[in-house]
């Protein structure tokens, strides 16, 4: 049977996974249906998009609401990978679960700036906000997918994504047209963080990181940055969501790049 986790087994805590161990078993149960990991990415899409509609709506009642279903996109968007693991893998898939997560963060971002009240300083506050959340996105998904293929995890995944190939069973030209947006999107972020890596560890060929720092460095995954905007919303202050990435999320950010410096260049004394 196939592996329903990204990893043959748990190397480190993945603080951004919570509540996918459900999803796995929920997975199992569906592999057998006629349902799609297309169809849950469907799904998570349409419930992002709502629950940014709503948090537009500057009301209490909605806020609530709007938080829950962060969280379930959440949920949703892990439903797909590991369906997809007990199914068969896509590369047309993966490339369109992050076109979605992108879709659904500019929706996100830009009910927060029209919260805010439209102006153009909250559009652009908002604007920073989505690139830094990007960039913390694409840190953490840079080092994960350098420990899934180290770990002979699942490699949908490539660190370099213009090397991908369509599986047999992908539509090769819907594949490849996903394959450029996403590279379009996400391709800049992919090369900028390898260098900055190469750059910390001050080597050509950085060592692999530590357990620990996965850890640590999972707080920046897309899951716990729902949750903070699920959280936020919950209480009525969507709004602060950019401030809280630009400031102490940021600052976090910061402190997790200097951990990589420092292990990366004594590990590399070491050996």
């Amino acid at each position: 049977m196939p592996s329903p986790t990204k990893l043959p087994d748990q190397r480190f805590r993945d603080l951004s996974a919570f509540g996918l161990g459900l999803m796995h078993r929920v997975a199992r149960r569906l592999a057998p249906t006629r349902i799609r990991p297309l169809h849950i990415t469907w799904l998570f899409l349409l419930d992002g998009l709502l629950a940014a509609w709503l948090i537009h709506r500057r009301q209490r009642r909605t806020d609530r609401l709007a938080a829950l279903l962060l969280i379930l996109k959440h949920l949703l968007d892990g439903l797909d990978g590991a369906l997809a693991r007990q199914q068969r893998p896509s590369r047309m898939g993966r490339y369109f679960d992050s076109i979605a997560d992108f879709v659904v963060n500019v929706a996100l971002f830009a009910a927060v700036a029209y919260r805010r009240g439209r102006r153009l300083r909250d559009w652009m506050l908002a604007a920073a906000a989505l690139l830094i959340q990007l960039l913390q996105g694409s840190l953490y998904n840079f080092y994960y997918v350098l420990y899934r293929h180290h770990y002979a995890g699942e490699r949908t995944s490539l660190p370099d994504e213009r090397q991908a190939r369509p599986y047999p069973w992908d539509p090769p030209r819907l594949t490849y047209l996903l394959q450029r947006l996403y590279l379009a999107l996400y391709g800049w972020q992919d090369r900028f963080v390898a260098r900055l890596d190469k750059w910390l560890a001050g080597t050509a060929t950085p060592p692999l990181p530590s357990a620990a720092f996965m850890t640590a460095l999972s707080t920046l995954g897309l899951g716990m940055q729902l949750a903070l905007a699920a959280l936020l919303t919950f209480f009525g202050r969507p709004a602060w969501l950019p401030h809280v990435l630009l400031g102490p999320y940021l600052l976090w950010s910061g402190l997790l790049l200097g951990w990589r410096a420092l292990e990366s260049r004594h590990f590399t004394k070491s050996d």
